[in-house]
C-alpha cells in the first residue's frame, strides 16, 4: 500500500507524521510525507492548495492520503482525485472516506457537527516519539493555561503558593511536573501526552482531554476548574513529595507508551485504511 501523509498546522504532536511514517515503513508500506502550507480564509489561497493537492496525487499516485490538519479544507482539497482520504482531525471534521478523532471529548465535537459520519468516524489518540525520560525531580513547575480564564486561575494558585517556582515556559523535562488548565473543555491537550511520555506527573482539570489521559493518583491529579485552592493544594503537595512525584511520573512514562504507543496506533490505523478504501468503492 502507498500513502501520501500531508500535514498542516494544527494541535497535533510535531512528532507524529514522521514518526507514523516510520512505523507504516516498517510495516512494509511505501509512504511519502508532504507538509502543506498554512490556509488562510481567501478563496486563492484554498485555489492555490486544491491545485497543490491534486498535483501531489498524481505524482504520487497514492493508494490512500492521509491528511492531519485542524482545517478540514485540507482534507477536502485531496478528494476526487482517485485516492481515498483519511482525516485525523482536532475537532472539525471534513467530508472524507474517514475521520479520526485522538479523543472522546473530539470524536463528541465531530459527531455533533456531522451527524452522518457516525458509521466512519473513530476515535484513536495521535502517536508520538516518546524520547528519552527525564532524569532528576526537577527544579520548576511548568504551567500552561489554554485561554485566559484558565491563565487567571493558574495565577490565583500560584499566588497561593509564592515560594513554589511556576514558569509558563521551559523544557517539561526540566520542570518536577506540569500543570494545564483550560476553562472550557479542550479537544486534544497539546503538551500533556509529552509530559507523560517524558515521565512527569500532570496536574489537570476535569473535564476535557486531559482528564481523559491523566489518571488520578495514578499519572498525577485532577481537580474541579475553577477552584484554585484545590489546584494548589495539588501542587504544594506534588512539589513538597519529589519522591512522590518520580513515582507518579514513572507509571505516566508506562501510561502513555500504551495511549500514544506508535506500534498499536499504525496497526490499527491499516485497517482503517483498509476500511476507508472499502467505504470509497462502495460508494
Amino acid at each position: 500500500m502507498k500513502i501520501l501523509i500531508a500535514h498542516a498546522a494544527g494541535g497535533h504532536p510535531a512528532t507524529y507524521p514522521r514518526v507514523l511514517a516510520e512505523e507504516l515503513k516498517r510495516l512494509e508500506c511505501e509512504v511519502v510525507v508532504q507538509e502543506m502550507s498554512s490556509l488562510q480564509s481567501s478563496w486563492a489561497s484554498r485555489f492555490r492548495l486544491n491545485v497543490a493537492a491534486r498535483k501531489l496525487v498524481a505524482e504520487q499516485q497514492p493508494d490512500l492520503v492521509h491528511v492531519i490538519a485542524a482545517d478540514p479544507a485540507v482534507a477536502e482539497s485531496f478528494a476526487g482525485h482517485g485516492a481515498s482520504v483519511l482525516h485525523s482531525t482536532i475537532g472539525r471534521p471534513s467530508d472524507s472516506d474517514w475521520v479520526i478523532a485522538p479523543s472522546r471529548e473530539a470524536f463528541l465535537r465531530v459527531l455533533g457537527a456531522a451527524p452522518s459520519l457516525d458509521y466512519r468516524l473513530t476515535c484513536l489518540p495521535f502517536a508520538l516519539d516518546p524520547g528519552e525520560a527525564a532524569i532528576g525531580a526537577g527544579t520548576y513547575v511548568l504551567g500552561k493555561a489554554t485561554d485566559p480564564g484558565a491563565a487567571a486561575w493558574l495565577e490565583e494558585a500560584a499566588m497561593l503558593v509564592p515560594d513554589i517556582p511556576v514558569r509558563d515556559e521551559g523544557d517539561v523535562r526540566e520542570a518536577r511536573f506540569m500543570v494545564y488548565l483550560s476553562s472550557s473543555p479542550e479537544a486534544w491537550p497539546s503538551g500533556v501526552p509529552e509530559a507523560l511520555a517524558a515521565g512527569r506527573p500532570v496536574i489537570a482539570n476535569w473535564g476535557g482531554a486531559a482528564s481523559e489521559f491523566v489518571g488520578e493518583a495514578v499519572s498525577g491529579f485532577l481537580s474541579a476548574p475553577g477552584d484554585a485552592a484545590g489546584l494548589a493544594a495539588n501542587i504544594e503537595y506534588l512539589w513538597n513529595h519529589p519522591g512522590e512525584a518520580l513515582f507518579l511520573g514513572m507509571q505516566a512514562r508506562e501510561d502513555a507508551k500504551a495511549d500514544f504507543g506508535i506500534e498499536a496506533h499504525a496497526k490499527a490505523l491499516l485497517k482503517l485504511y483498509f476500511r476507508a478504501g472499502a467505504s470509497r468503492l462502495a460508494v
